[in-house]
């Protein structure tokens, strides 16, 4: 009992111990485990874990289907004797064994294609999983900078609430020595409650930020997780290629447009393969077969009258379609439709690619022009504030002045960091759609 306890209690305390550590995750290490437990991008696996079996499946119909069969069977009364040729009026034992093969020679090539056609479906599949995995990737990508983003808001309102707090002793010595009145001060701590309640509400959105990068690895949520927070430089426009070399250049990239054109390409195999039931089939069947029964006369053992019965066949068939209830014909319609069909598939993958890059290139272009000018804002925002606060603090400003140009300056520099942040993730987006790692 003691020991049961003391196992209890290390577990216990070796938990909490375990808790209590914070945990940092790198932007790769997130990638990384996302990718790894990601339930979407394993059943893309598995589903083209069944395109491989298809594909050994069509390569096994090019060798020989080879079967073997045995029966024991017991005859009395009058029955006939298939060993003696004749009918007999005993009971005996026969038994019968044979081992036969069937090859197809020819069909139309519907084996060489649909061999082809698998293989296509796994290069499909393959490009599936590349694009589940770049799914995830930019996933990670938009919760890791929303909480990076977080992050910085937070920072922000908290400055801005030492600043207050700083201002709310300073203003309470003013109305202690009697140069301002105390309707000031009311007004100082009215703003001091707002920036708690600011720096309350960015705490919520970092902490919902974070559960949502967690959820995204597929991981438990846990307080202590934590992600590296990288310096990142001041945004720079450098020189921007075109939206349609860019288009030309993720048409080579992105994995849905690979798995589009290789469906397309398996479709019209399809055609191809469905075409192939027109032509006649040819096929080659051998075996080997042997005999026993207890009515021999001679009272051979099993194994002599299984070499002097053995005997052996080969023969070639040829089937020819005349007339299949239009089944031919129907199957190489729709395969003919479902070529029509994936081909707009694929037209349809190239245009959303096409609209994703002109928006995001256009929210680039613009989320650029914002970010130059919340940083004139905060600018002459900040140089404002500061000219208010000498005055304010020296008498000659209200309260009410002073907070409007406060909160401006602090309007101002949560608009910074979001222009930013939104300028960043357009950049990372269309680095990604031209094949360029996403690092930071």
């Amino acid at each position: 009992m003691i020991k049961r306890v003391g196992i209890f209690l290390f577990a216990f305390f070796f938990i909490q111990f375990v808790e209590g550590q914070k945990i940092v995750w790198s932007y790769q290490q997130c990638i990384d485990t996302a990718i790894k437990r990601n339930i979407s991008i394993n059943q893309t696996r598995l589903s083209n874990e069944v395109n491989k079996v298809n594909l050994k499946q069509s390569k096994a119909l090019r060798i020989p289907g080879v079967s073997g069969s045995a029966s024991e069977g017991m005859s009395f009364g009058h029955s006939w004797d298939p060993i003696m040729s004749s009918y007999v009026e005993k009971t005996y034992n026969s038994t019968s064994l044979s081992i036969n093969g069937n090859l197809t020679l020819f069909n139309g090539f519907q084996n060489t294609r649909t061999i082809l056609q698998n293989k296509l479906l796994v290069d499909a599949g393959e490009s599936d999983i590349d694009q589940a995995r770049d799914d995830i990737i930019l996933n990670i990508t938009t919760a890791y900078l929303e909480a990076l983003l977080a992050y910085e808001i937070l920072d922000a309102a908290i400055r801005q609430e030492e600043a207050t707090t700083t201002q709310v002793d300073r203003t309470r010595k003013l109305v202690n020595a009697g140069k301002v009145p105390e309707l000031n001060l009311l007004q100082i701590q009215s703003q001091l409650a707002t920036d708690n309640l600011a720096v309350v509400n960015a705490q919520g959105s970092l902490d919902i930020a974070r559960v949502t990068l967690m959820q995204l690895m597929e991981v438990p949520v846990i307080d202590s997780f934590d992600i590296v927070k990288p310096v990142i430089a001041e945004p720079s426009l450098v020189t921007l290629s075109s939206n349609t070399d860019i288009y030309q250049k993720a048409l080579s990239v992105v994995p849905d447009i690979r798995s589009a054109e290789i469906r397309s390409n398996s479709a019209l195999l399809g055609i191809r393969i469905s075409e192939g039931a027109r032509y006649p089939r040819l096929n080659m069947t051998g075996g080997v077969n042997s005999n026993y029964s207890t009515q021999n006369p001679k009272n051979y053992s099993f194994s002599r009258q299984w070499w002097e019965n053995l005997g052996q066949n080969l023969g070639l068939s040829l089937s020819i379609p005349i007339y299949s209830n239009r089944q031919i014909r129907s199957n190489i319609d729709r395969a003919k439709i479902n070529l029509l069909n994936t081909r707009l598939n694929e037209q349809s993958t190239r245009n959303q690619l096409r609209k994703i890059i002109e928006q995001s290139y256009t929210d680039l272009k613009n989320s650029w022009k914002k970010f130059e000018a919340t940083k004139d804002q905060l600018r002459t925002a900040e140089v404002s504030y500061q000219s208010i606060e000498k005055k304010f603090n020296v008498g000659l400003m209200t309260a009410i002045d002073f907070l409007v140009e406060k909160n401006n300056f602090a309007q101002a520099q949560s608009n910074l960091i979001q222009s930013k942040y939104n300028f960043i993730f357009k950049s990372k987006i269309l680095d990604f759609y031209q094949g360029k790692p996403i690092q930071f």
